[in-house]
C-alpha cells in the first residue's frame, strides 16, 4: 500500500528540518561584524567551537589565498575582513568574508575561496590628497530574537498584519526594510568622498541611497565603529581638509544627524577607529602635543579621552611622565560583573587599568593599576593593541600586542624566547579585591609588528605583520601558556602592513599589503 504523507506530516518534517538547520547554525556562528568583534574591540570570538589547544596542532593549516583587485597606491590604511555566516543567496547557504580595496568591496565564499560578488564605488570627487588603500566597512550586529517572549493573544484574536517589505527606492539607509526579522542584512561602507553606503550582503546591491557622513571628502578616516544605532569614525593628519577628531552619524531616524568634536592639532591614534563603552561614550587615545598646543591645558594630549554622545569631553586620563612614543594604539573595554574597565597605554612603556566611571581619578593622572614597563624608555611603537577574554574558570585575561622589544624582568613570567622586535604579552585580571591588578603571565615568541591579538576558545591568533625586509607569520598560541601551537613559517611571502585578523567558523582571515586575502584554519568536513 502506498502511503501519502499528509500536509501535517510534511509540515512537521519541514519544521524539524528547519529547526535542525537553525540549531546547527547556532552551534557555531561565523559572524565578525566589526573591527575587534564588538564595539569595545575585545578581539574575542565568543561563538568559536572548533579552534582549541587540542585541535590546532594537528588540523590548523593554510587553506587558500585570493588577489582582490590591484594593490593600493596611496598611504596604507587599516583593514580587517568581516564575516557573516549562514546567509541564503541563489546558491544556497553561504558563509561570506568581506574585504575591500581602495574603491571596491568584495564578497568571497569563506570556505571555498570563490568570489561571490563585487561592488565598485565611483568617487564623486577628484583624486584625494591622502589616498586610501581600503574602504572602511562594518555590519550592524544581528538582532537578538527572544522567541519565548511573544505576547499571548486572546482566543479568537487574529494575528496582527505584518507590513510588507519596503521597496528599494523607498528604503532608507540603516532603517529596517520591514517584512519581519529575516529581511535584508546590510554591510556599511564609508567611501573616500565622505559618503556612507549600505549594501545587501547577499548580492552587493544598494540597500538604499547613500548619505553624506564626513563633510570634507578625502578625509582618510581610520576605522569605523557601530554602537546603539550610531556609526562613528576618527580623522587625523588633516587629510582632505577635515578637522582632526571624532565623527558620528545617527541612524536612529531619517535625518542622519552628524556630530563631531575637533581635537585641533592633536591627532587621534586609534587606527582601528573609536572604541565604544557600554553607554555609547567613545574612547580616543591622543598623540603628543604640537608646539602650538604645548601650553593648552584643554588639549588632552598623550591621553585616553572619553567623549560623550553630545561630543563633549566627559573624562580623561593623562599618565604622569608622558606616554610611550606610539604611532598607533587603541584601548579596549572589559566588563566583569557590573564593573567596566578600560585597558590602555600608560606612562612610557606601561599598561594601565582604568575605571570606566573615572578614567584617571580626581586628578586625571591616577589609574586603578599600572604594570611595570614592558619596553625600554623612549622605545618607538609602530602599532600596539589589546584584546581580552574570560576562560571557562571565570578568569579574565588581557593580551597586549607590543611593537617594540619587550624587556620584562619577572622570573614568574613564562618566556618563549628572546624578544628583539615585538611580542604578545598575556596578563590575568584580578578584580576580586578593591584594588584590581593585571599580573603578567607569559610572553610570546618574537614577532615583527604584531597586529592586535584575537582570542577564541582557549587559543590566541596572533599575526606578526612583518615589514619590508621580513615576511608576515601567523601564529596560533595557547591562551594560557603562550606555547606556539601553529606557525605559518614561510607560507606568507610578504608583509601585511596595517591588517587586522578576523576569526570565525574555525578560520582566520587577513590581507597582505598587496591586497591578497588569506584564509588559514581547520577545513570544513564535507
Amino acid at each position: 500500500m502506498k502511503i501519502t504523507p499528509s500536509r501535517r506530516t510534511v509540515g512537521i518534517c519541514l519544521a524539524t528540518a528547519l529547526t535542525a538547520m537553525s540549531l546547527h547554525a547556532q552551534e557555531q556562528k561565523n559572524d565578525w561584524a566589526m573591527t575587534g568583534a564588538d564595539p569595545g574591540q575585545s578581539g574575542w570570538q565568543k561563538d568559536e567551537l572548533g579552534l582549541t589547544p587540542e585541535s590546532v596542532p594537528a588540523n590548523f593549516k593554510f587553506l587558500w589565498k585570493m588577489q582582490l583587485g590591484r594593490p593600493g597606491k596611496g598611504t596604507p590604511t587599516f583593514s580587517e575582513p568581516l564575516l557573516i555566516g549562514r546567509v541564503i543567496n541563489g546558491q544556497g547557504f553561504k558563509d561570506i568574508v568581506f574585504m575591500s580595496s581602495a574603491d571596491t568591496l568584495y564578497a568571497v565564499d569563506s570556505e571555498l575561496g570563490h568570489l561571490i560578488w563585487t561592488k565598485q564605488f565611483t568617487p564623486t570627487t577628484a583624486a584625494p590628497p591622502c589616498d586610501v588603500s581600503h574602504l572602511n566597512i562594518l555590519m550592524e550586529p544581528p538582532v537578538v530574537i527572544n522567541f519565548n517572549a511573544r505576547r499571548k493573544r486572546a482566543p479568537g484574536t487574529p494575528r496582527p498584519v505584518e507590513p510588507p517589505p519596503t521597496e528599494g527606492i523607498h528604503r532608507k539607509l540603516g532603517v529596517s526594510p520591514g517584512g519581519g526579522y529575516f529581511g535584508f542584512k546590510g554591510i556599511y561602507v564609508l567611501t573616500p568622498d565622505g559618503m556612507l553606503h549600505e549594501q545587501i550582503v547577499t548580492t552587493g546591491a544598494d540597500f538604499a541611497p547613500p548619505v553624506p557622513f564626513l563633510p570634507n571628502a578625502n578625509a582618510s578616516p581610520y576605522g569605523i565603529n557601530f554602537a546603539d544605532k550610531t556609526i562613528s569614525t576618527v580623522t587625523a593628519h588633516d587629510c582632505g581638509g577635515a578637522a582632526n577628531g571624532l565623527w558620528s552619524i545617527s541612524l536612529s531616524s531619517g535625518d542622519y544627524h552628524v556630530s563631531s568634536t575637533d581635537t585641533k592639532t592633536v591627532h587621534p591614534l586609534n587606527l582601528t577607529g573609536p572604541v565604544s563603552m557600554a553607554d555609547g561614550t567613545a574612547l580616543l587615545v591622543t598623540g603628543p602635543a604640537e608646539p602650538s598646543e604645548a601650553s593648552n591645558s584643554d588639549a588632552h594630549t598623550a591621553s585616553v579621552v572619553a567623549i560623550a554622545r553630545d561630543m563633549k569631553v566627559d573624562d580623561w586620563f593623562t599618565p604622569q611622565g608622558g606616554m610611550a612614543s606610539y604611532q598607533f594604539v587603541s584601548p579596549i573595554t572589559i566588563t566583569t560583573g557590573k564593573k567596566q574597565f578600560i585597558v590602555a597605554p600608560g606612562k612610557d612603556g606601561t599598561i594601565v587599568l582604568l575605571d570606566a566611571d573615572s578614567l584617571g581619578g580626581p586628578d586625571h593622572h591616577t589609574p586603578l593599576f599600572e604594570t611595570p614597563a614592558l619596553t625600554a624608555p623612549g622605545a618607538k611603537h609602530t602599532w600596539d593593541g589589546f584584546a581580552s577574554w574570560t576562560d571557562k574558570a571565570g578568569t579574565t585575561w588581557v593580551y597586549a600586542s607590543v611593537s617594540a622589544p619587550v624587556a620584562l624582568s619577572n622570573s614568574a613570567v613564562k618566556s618563549n624566547g628572546s624578544v628583539t622586535h615585538g611580542a604578545v604579552v598575556a596578563f590575568k585580571l584580578d578584580a576580586s579585591e578593591d584594588k584590581p591588578t593585571l599580573q603578567p603571565v607569559w610572553i610570546s615568541p618574537d614577532m615583527v609588528n604584531p597586529a592586535p591579538p584575537r582570542i577564541a576558545n582557549g587559543v590566541v591568533v596572533a599575526l606578526a605583520g612583518g615589514d619590508k625586509s621580513s615576511s608576515a607569520v601567523l601564529h596560533v598560541l595557547d591562551a594560557s601558556t603562550g606555547a606556539d601551537l601553529y606557525s605559518s613559517k614561510s607560507e606568507i611571502p610578504t608583509y601585511t602592513e596595517y591588517s587586522g585578523v578576523s576569526i570565525g567558523d574555525s578560520h582566520a582571515f587577513f590581507t597582505d599589503h598587496n591586497n591578497v586575502l588569506y584564509s588559514f584554519g581547520i577545513p570544513l568536513e564535507h
